[in-house]
């Protein structure tokens, strides 16, 4: 009711119902990403792309720059085009040996190309090089891989309790919906929980970023009953 009076108001000050609908729909969308945080980043792909851009501008300037390849090999990932990230990333091999994200992202590529193995090592050698990299992913990926070739149950134990160490609330869900689908249930529901746990122990903008995951994980621990 008060969203109606509020698109009423809106219409007469712009005397123009679409211009006021379009007003009303941007305000809540503003007010969504800045408070609540449901609905997902509608202008990540656009930021994303004009960054892209830069970099490929970056790499033809001064085509020495590492930093960029994988930066650009990271995008190409994110955005699914895992043939070019992999183009981006081999050509930052040389002086990457030791970066955790080189070898997480190339990693991470292979696996999603098939190229399972070269994925898993590449994946490995990120997580000892740096453990606590990007959030927990590297073990989201190899928690994959594990339970897909069946591995042993000790290896998967250790990789569980990495991935309740260095994950965030998000990665935990994930992981939780993962191990559920193996119909591991007791796993799934204590990565639920440590996803809520971490939720309601957040302040500010950190419990608007970690909100979605929450709720999805109050869905994932009643389907894990």
């Amino acid at each position: 009711m008060k969203i109606f009076g509020f698109y009423i108001l809106l219409t007469l000050l712009t005397r123009n119902p679409l211009l006021a609908l379009v007003v009303m729909l941007l305000i809540l969308f503003l007010v969504e990403r800045r408070f609540i945080g449901l609905l997902p980043d509608f202008t990540a792909s656009w930021r994303r792309s004009n960054r892209v851009r830069e970099l490929q501008r970056e790499v033809r300037v001064n085509p020495a720059n590492a930093e960029a390849y994988l930066e650009l090999g990271e995008s190409f990932l994110q955005k699914g085009q895992y043939e070019q990230a992999l183009s981006y990333l081999n050509r930052a091999a040389d002086k990457m040996e030791d970066h955790p994200l080189f070898h997480f992202y190339r990693g991470a590529s292979y696996y999603q190309l098939g190229r399972i193995e070269e994925g898993r090592a590449e994946i490995e050698k990120a997580v000892v090089i740096n453990p606590k990299i990007s959030f927990g992913e590297p073990y989201l990926y190899l928690a994959r891989i594990y339970l897909q070739q069946s591995q042993d149950g000790e290896k998967i134990d250790n990789l569980y309790q990495q991935l309740l160490q260095y994950g965030s609330p998000k990665i935990h869900y994930l992981a939780g919906s993962l191990f559920l689908n193996y119909n591991d249930k007791e796993k799934a529901r204590r990565l639920f929980r440590e996803t809520i746990e971490n939720y309601q122990a957040c302040r500010g903008s950190l419990r608007r970023l970690y909100r979605r995951w929450a709720l999805l994980s109050k869905v994932g621990l009643f389907y894990s009953k």
